[in-house]
């Protein structure tokens, strides 16, 4: 697949906001989350003419981004990674700060695929589709998950 250079800065911009995404759901951890977007994104310039199917230019750049942040966490597992913080609103619109503290630990506490499909889904705002084709599940198996974890998070929130 030959590109040139403002074809690669669409791209990018086209595909960032999945990447980051990803990188921030991986690392948990806004430096080395960015050091993995840039990663995945150089990987992908200099193995573009390894991608067959332009179709599937979003899977590839997900299995990039996951093996790039594979690579930066090895390499920094000895470093303290920042705890994610999720801003909780309360119907009056006011930030609860306890409530956000206690929904970030339970979010913290997740198994690495409901978390990720809950940053992907309401901190990023990606569709059903959008995050099955990132993660490569369907859009129902996506929606069945986000249905089991909203559960789990309401059921400990209720402890």
């Amino acid at each position: 697949m030959a590109m040139t250079g403002p074809d690669f800065e669409r791209l990018v911009r086209e595909h960032e906001r999945l990447v980051r995404a990803l990188a921030t759901s991986y690392c948990r951890d806004a430096h080395a989350a960015e050091d993995v977007v840039q990663e995945t994104f150089w990987r992908a310039w200099r193995a573009l003419g390894s991608l067959r199917d332009p179709s599937r230019i979003k899977t590839w750049l997900c299995a990039l981004c996951r093996n790039a942040a594979i690579d930066t966490l090895r390499r920094r597992k000895s470093r303290e990674t920042e705890e994610l913080s999720v801003d909780v609103a309360v119907p009056d619109g006011r930030k609860d700060s306890e409530l956000a503290e206690r929904v970030g630990k339970i979010v913290d506490g997740l198994r690495e695929d409901y978390r990720q499909i809950m940053l992907l889904h309401y901190v990023e705002q990606l569709s059903y589709e959008e995050i099955a084709e990132a993660l490569g599940m369907t859009s129902g198996a996506v929606g069945e998950k986000l249905h089991r974890v909203r559960k789990m998070v309401v059921e400990r929130l209720a402890l």
